[in-house]
C-alpha cells in the first residue's frame, strides 16, 4: 500500500492510465494525456484541487482564443505569436500559470490541424479532461502524516526540556554544554521540517479546515526565536545573586512542565510574584552589579514572552474547541 503514495509511483500510473484511456477513446495527440497528468500530481490535496481548476480554466481559456484566432487570422507562425501575447498575460492576470504550459500545447494542435472543426476542439478537451482527472483521483491517496507530527511535536518538546535545564545550570556555572549549540542547531532543522509536514497534514484536508498543526509549530518555532534569545545572555552573567538562583530554579521548574497541555498559568504566576520579590531586595550597589542584575531582569522578561506565546496558544485552542 505504501507505493500508492509514492509521488514517482502515482506518475507513472497516472500517465499510463491516462495515456490507455485517451487511445481507448481514439483521442489525437493521446500522449498529451499522459504528460498533463504527470504534471499534474501534487504533494497535497488542495494543492491537487487548486492545480487541477487553473489547468483545466488555463485550458478551456487557450482554447476558446485558438479557435477565434486561428479561425480569423489563419494557422502560422504569426498567430500562434498573437496567441502567445494574448494568453499568457492572461493567465498571469488570473493567477493561473500553472496551466499555461499545457495549455499552449494543446493550441498547438489546433494550429497544425488542416480545419478547425468541433472534433478538434472536444479531442483537447477530453485530452485535459483525462489528464487532470486522472491526477487528481490518483492525488487523493495521500501519506498521513500525523504520526510523524506527534513525533516531531515529543521530540521538540524533550528539546526544550534538555535546553533550559541546561540553561537552569549554566546560570549557576558561567559555563555552556559543549553540546548545547549542537542541541540549538538539531531543534531548529527539525523544526523547519515539522512546519513543513503541519502544513501539508492541513493541505491534505480537504472537507474542513484545521489549522493546529501549523499553528503550534508556529507556536513552537516563535518560542525557539525566544530560547534564542535566552542564550544569548548568557554571554553577558559573571556574577551571582540572590535573583540568580532564583530564576534558574524558575528556569528548572519551567523546563519540567514544557508539555502540550500546560497552559502555563501557574509558571506566569510565579514569574510575577519573582518579579515582586527583586523589587523589594536591595539595590546594585555597583554598576557591575548593576549590569548583570538587570541582564537577569531581561532573561526573566523573555522567559515570560516564552511562557505567554504557549499560553495565548492554549487560550485560542481551548476557546475554539469549546465553540465547536
Amino acid at each position: 500500500m505504501k507505493y500508492i503514495y509514492n509521488l514517482a509511483f502515482k506518475m507513472s500510473i497516472s500517465a499510463t492510465i491516462a495515456l490507455i484511456l485517451a487511445n481507448i477513446l481514439n483521442l489525437q495527440f493521446s500522449a498529451v494525456a499522459a504528460v498533463i497528468a504527470i504534471l499534474s500530481i501534487q504533494d497535497t490535496r488542495k494543492k491537487s484541487l487548486i492545480v487541477g481548476k487553473n489547468r483545466i480554466v488555463a485550458c478551456i481559456i487557450a482554447i476558446l482564443l485558438s479557435v477565434i484566432i486561428y479561425k480569423f487570422l489563419g494557422q502560422n507562425s504569426f498567430t500562434f505569436a498573437v496567441f502567445l501575447l494574448l494568453f499568457i498575460p492572461i493567465t498571469s492576470r488570473f493567477k493561473i500559470s500553472e496551466g499555461m504550459v499545457p495549455a499552449v500545447v494543446l493550441s498547438t494542435h489546433l494550429l497544425v490541424a488542416d480545419e478547425i472543426t468541433l472534433y478538434w476542439v472536444i479531442n483537447e478537451l477530453l485530452i485535459m479532461i483525462i489528464g487532470v482527472g486522472i491526477a487528481s483521483i490518483a492525488n487523493l491517496f495521500m501519506p498521513s502524516l500525523h504520526k510523524q507530527f506527534n513525533e516531531d511535536k515529543e521530540y521538540i518538546e524533550k528539546s526544550y526540556r534538555v535546553i533550559l535545564s541546561k540553561m537552569s545550570k549554566s546560570l549557576l556555572t558561567y559555563s555552556v554544554d559543549r553540546d548545547e549549540e549542537w542541541i540549538v542547531r538539531d531543534i531548529e532543522k527539525r523544526l523547519n521540517e515539522s512546519i513543513e509536514r503541519a502544513y501539508k497534514i492541513a493541505n491534505n484536508n480537504i472537507l474542513k479546515s484545521d489549522s493546529y498543526y501549523v499553528d503550534y509549530m508556529n507556536m513552537r518555532k516563535s518560542q525557539f526565536d525566544i530560547i534564542k534569545k535566552l542564550r544569548s545572555h548568557f554571554e553577558k552573567f559573571y556574577m551571582s545573586f540572590e535573583q540568580t538562583y532564583m530564576i534558574a530554579k524558575f528556569t528548572k521548574s519551567v523546563a519540567d512542565q514544557v508539555k502540550d497541555t500546560n497552559d502555563c498559568k501557574e509558571l506566569l504566576k510565579e514569574l510575577e510574584e519573582i518579579k515582586l520579590d527583586f523589587k523589594q531586595m536591595a539595590l546594585p550597589k555597583t554598576r557591575e552589579e548593576f549590569e548583570n542584575r538587570a541582564q537577569l531582569l531581561q532573561f526573566l522578561n523573555d522567559m515570560e514572552d516564552l511562557l505567554r506565546i504557549k499560553s495565548n496558544f492554549v487560550l485560542n485552542y481551548n476557546l475554539y474547541n469549546n465553540s465547536n
